[in-house]
């Protein structure tokens, strides 16, 4: 068989079995994403829903709170507590129960809700809204509110009671929604407010009489469902098979339908959206035809190109291949002299230039691994030199932070930030001595805080070595040190001492520190962790991982000894009398270059 034949042979049978699994996963595909939109619809709305019952029970809560805030209202309602007569009209015309009524009478709170009450327990009950259609029953009272068990010793928490008729209403009992809060004091009474179920059912109408939506509190209590007839307890029951996003259920009708589960921690409360919709069928209906069509036209379009191009396939194959074996390391870059007419294979003719350029590209990469492999040392020790910090940082917040109403804390924060500007800034790997001075000061003003007046420090740095640079955190991180392990377990007074100046032979910078000092066979492993890291760094140039906690001196050292190289001496060494010296050398002139 000829090259042609078996072009066209192989090609139809591949085309008729790849248009037919595009198909079906166009079809499988078409199906998740109108799945997934009407997911995504019924995500959106019950949000919409759920946010909306939410500010509506803020609301309320905000109203009982706006009462309570006022200073005249609370002690009226202490007054009312000893309150002692039966008769309505003098209860009516009290000043104290004017001042109530007065504040309860607000127009916001007019506006926005159907009712709201107080009434304790010596029989005093006040509203808003009591006149002609809304008017009170009276007679009724703290003996006849039927909600007071449930609210009682709650701790002054705001309590939601479901959807029920009016307790208080005297011509006409609508449902509503109520927030009841128990005053906190001594029998001082309760304050309710009440949300018209009405207002409720208008407010969460989506026009969409599939679409049922349940609110329950954390423990299950039903609250209110914009639907009038609908097993509440069959939903909440069933919750644990639609806990994980929109899921496929049953109704209690047996119907196909999707359900979401939602919830507020704000408010703890639970939303149950139900959409009586049969989404496999829909989606079907939906995509089938389309996907059908585009099966054939497919079928037919793929032949029709496999008939036509084959004729041009032979021609390009050999053009190719005479490119590739003219192709050297002197012509990486050239292009083919021709147009290739056939997309495969200029697909091909493209992946084997990207092959050579890629090849380019690695030997111009590998004359710069050692440049590239000591700037990523560097980089990995001032990267491990954070974390460390703010580890140790985050101590000194912590034990301020338990004084209350201290406002030191303000300081501390401030001190703390700018630490933190300085030491996560990557644009600059280096520092001026007079930069690291001035964080030191923030980072001890931070530990002045902490430890008080048994911190003791002091500065004396020449201001001619504030151009000299060094790897940032350095002074830090001894000073860090010389305090944590100084002074380990002592309870004398801390003493640190920061100098430099101009040496013979360059120029220095001292750490003292009058702590419990560091013994020769301390001094031998931290020497010998010295060697070890600078064997790393000049002969195996290894990567040099530190962990937290055990970095702080070698950490230091190594950093030093990547920008000053032999330049530098690192030295601890016992002071005079008490404590130990932290010396760092700089001979000669420092050559500037890129690390």
């Amino acid at each position: 068989m000829k090259f042609q034949k078996k072009i066209i042979f192989v090609y139809m049978i591949f085309s008729l079995l790849i248009t037919g699994i595009f198909s079906v996963g166009y079809y499988h595909q078409s199906v998740s994403r109108y799945m997934e939109r009407e997911y995504g619809s019924i995500r959106t709305v019950s949000n919409v829903k759920l946010q909306q019952m939410e500010n509506v029970l803020e609301s309320m809560e905000s109203a009982i709170t706006y009462v309570l805030s006022d200073v005249g209202v609370l002690e009226s309602i202490r007054r009312l507590t000893m309150l002692e007569t039966d008769s309505y009209e003098e209860v009516y015309f009290d000043e104290a129960v004017a001042n109530i009524r007065s504040r309860l009478n607000s127009y916001y709170l007019m506006e926005k809700f159907y009712r709201i009450v107080f009434f304790n327990k010596a029989g005093v009950t006040i509203a808003n809204n009591n006149y002609t259609d809304v008017a009170m029953n009276v007679n009724a009272s703290y003996a006849t509110y039927p909600w007071v068990d449930k609210v009682s010793g709650k701790n002054g928490k705001d309590v939601v009671i479901k959807v029920h008729q009016d307790d208080w209403g005297g011509r006409r009992q609508p449902q509503v929604l109520s927030v009841v809060k128990e005053i906190q004091g001594l029998d001082l009474g309760y304050m309710e407010v009440q949300k018209e179920k009405a207002e409720l059912d208008k407010m969460l109408d989506n026009k969409e009489d599939e679409v049922t939506y349940l609110f329950y509190t954390a423990e299950g209590e039903f609250l209110y469902s914009d639907a009038d007839e609908i097993d509440y307890q069959y939903y909440w029951n069933h919750k644990q098979d639609y806990m994980k996003d929109v899921c496929r259920i049953k109704t209690e009708n047996g119907e196909n339908a999707l359900a979401l589960i939602q919830y507020s921690e704000e408010q703890d409360l639970i939303l149950v959206t139900v959409a009586r919709v049969d989404i496999g069928k829909c989606a079907m209906e939906e995509v089938l035809p389309v996907s059908l069509l585009l099966l054939f036209g497919a079928i037919l379009l793929s032949l029709g190109y496999i008939l036509i191009t084959s004729r041009q396939l032979t021609r390009p194959i050999q053009q190719l291949q005479k490119f590739m074996e003219t192709t050297g390391l002197d012509n990486m870059e050239a292009e083919i002299p021709e147009k290739i007419s056939n997309d495969e294979i200029e697909a091909l003719y493209i992946s084997y230039k990207d092959v050579l350029n890629r090849l380019h590209a690695s030997i111009l990469k590998e004359k710069q691994i050692s440049l590239l492999s000591l700037q990523a040392q560097f980089d990995l020790l001032q990267a491990q030199v954070n974390p460390h910090f703010i580890y140790n940082v985050l101590n000194v917040i912590s034990n301020r932070g338990m004084v209350a109403d201290d406002e030191v804390v303000c300081e501390i924060c401030s001190d703390l930030a700018g630490m933190l500007r300085y030491s996560t800034n990557t644009k600059d790997k280096y520092a001026t001595v007079c930069q690291e001075v001035e964080y030191l000061e923030l980072y001890l003003r931070l530990l002045k805080h902490r430890y008080d007046y048994k911190l003791s420090y002091r500065i004396d740095v020449d201001q001619e070595l504030y151009a000299c640079t060094l790897p940032k955190l350095v002074l830090q991180q001894i000073v860090e040190n010389a305090v944590n392990h100084g002074y380990q377990g002592s309870t004398d007074v801390i003493r640190v001492e920061i100098s430099g100046g101009k040496a013979e032979d360059g120029w220095f910078l001292k750490i003292h520190d009058e702590g419990q000092g560091i013994t020769r066979e301390k001094l031998e492993e931290i020497y010998q962790k010295f060697e070890s890291v600078k064997k790393k760094l000049t002969v195996s140039r290894g990567n040099v991982e530190l962990q937290i906690g055990g970095m702080g001196l070698v950490n230091t050292y190594a950093r030093l000894y990547l920008y000053y190289n032999e330049s530098v001496r690192f030295e601890i060494l016992p002071a005079e009398g008490k404590g130990t010296d932290v010396i760092i050398n700089v001979t000669g002139e420092r050559v500037e270059k890129d690390v």
